[in-house]
Parts: C-alpha cells; sequence; structure tokens
C-alpha cells in the first residue's frame, strides 16, 4: 500500500518530529510511504506563493497513492482539509492517526 501523510505544518514548529513518526510506524506496517516534508524547495522561478507550490506538489503527490493518513491536528489545517477532501471525492481510504489504537 501507497500512503499519503497528511497533517499541519504552516505555523507548527514540530512538524518534522510528527511526519518521521508518523513515516517509521507506518513503514513498519509494510507500507511504502509518502512525505509531502520532503517536497524540494520552490525555484526562484516558481510563480504563486510557497504555500501554494507545497500544496500543488502535495496533490501530485496525493493522486499516485492507496490511502492517506491524517495526522492529529489535521482539522485545523487548510492544506490537510483540501487533501482529505480530494482523497474523500476520490473514494481513497482515509486513516486517522487519533484513531490507530495500534499506537497507543
Amino acid at each position: 500500500m501507497k500512503v499519503y501523510i497528511s497533517g499541519p505544518i504552516s505555523g507548527v514548529a514540530a512538524y518534522p518530529q510528527s511526519f518521521e513518526k508518523a513515516v517509521e510506524y507506518l513503514r513498519h506496517l509494510g507500507n511504502e510511504v509518502v512525505d509531502p516534508t520532503t517536497i524540494d524547495p520552490p525555484s526562484e522561478h516558481t510563480k504563486g506563493t510557497t504555500w501554494d507550490y507545497y500544496m500543488r506538489e502535495g496533490i501530485k503527490l496525493l493522486m499516485d497513492c492507496d490511502r492517506i493518513y491524517m495526522l492529529e491536528g489535521w482539522e485545523d489545517s487548510e492544506g490537510s482539509t483540501l487533501e482529505h477532501l480530494i482523497a474523500l471525492q476520490l473514494h481513497m481510504p482515509c486513516l486517522y492517526e487519533v484513531e490507530d489504537v495500534e499506537r497507543v
């Protein structure tokens, strides 16, 4: 299974640790993991805002995945709510960190 991780990034200082933990966990379960925090930064010629750039690149990655894994706090993130909506509309299974009892 190829799983895309979605969670709050903007304004969250500890986001790298949250994504790293999720990557480790999902790989442990045998998944191929797509971590949008590893997207290369925009070039000086990129049009639009930095947020726009990362969202466009992240959505491209999401389209190649089988599932999406929503990190805690995703509901408060504009980008994560957009990724969640896309996944739902495409009937992509959504997994939620807060419901993942195996991690507790």
